[in-house]
């Protein structure tokens, strides 16, 4: 599963359901490196084109056009940054993961 750096996802009960299913394993997106977050583009231009600056006098106003954006704009057309594409990239996470169960 890919995580981002949430508090939650780190929480005592996550880790124990964790321990208890071993076939999962947690990948954590790069920290504080928002491009290659798909989540945070999505966030990231549903603000752009939505939110920011908006003069709507209704909140569910508001909320329908964000709806409509992400229906007909993503996040599922939103790809992940090059970076997860790199060899070198694959090969450092490899090694943590060696490192990691060497420990």
């Amino acid at each position: 599963m890919v995580a981002d750096h949430y508090r939650i996802h780190k929480a005592q009960a996550v880790q124990q359901w964790l321990a208890a299913h071993p076939r999962f394993e947690l990948l954590w997106l790069p920290t504080c490196c928002p491009r290659a977050n798909p989540i945070e583009r999505a966030f990231g231009d549903t603000h752009d084109t939505v939110t920011r600056n908006q003069k709507r006098k209704r909140l569910r106003d508001l909320v329908a056009e964000v709806a409509r954006h992400l229906d007909q704009n993503g996040p599922w057309p939103y790809q992940l940054s090059a970076l997860y594409q790199e060899p070198e990239g694959t090969a450092a996470l490899e090694t943590l993961r060696q490192e990691k169960r060497s420990a």
